[in-house]
């Protein structure tokens, strides 16, 4: 991304373009039902707008691609690795609140 893909509100410029798009060509789901190794794009984040805005500016925004690291065990969170390089975990109940897709290249054909 370039600098000149920020608009003067700080916001990334077609990133709902892009989780429209993906939501419109791949079956959506919670972020808590990608298996490890998966690469997802973020189509919606269904809580508060300051809780979204924080996870928005952590790289888990409309428009980000996340790819699952690993799953804990027992409804433990989930770790994912943001298109920028950040890593974090996510706690299961806040995942069922993330809407993704699958990318592109990972649509399954038949």
């Amino acid at each position: 991304m370039s600098f000149a893909d920020v608009d003067s509100a700080g916001s990334v410029a077609g990133t709902e373009a892009r989780a429209h798009d993906a939501s419109a060509a791949a079956p959506a789901g919670p972020l808590s039902e990608v298996r490890a190794g998966e690469r997802v794009i973020v189509v919606e984040v269904g809580l508060d707008a300051e809780l979204a805005g924080w996870l928005g500016a952590m790289g888990l925004g409309p428009g980000q691609t996340l790819t699952s690291i690993r799953r804990a065990a027992f409804g433990g969170p989930l770790h994912v690795r943001t298109g920028s390089g950040g890593e974090l975990a996510i706690n299961a109940s806040l995942a069922r609140s993330i809407l993704v897709a699958p990318l592109p290249s990972q649509r399954r054909v038949g």
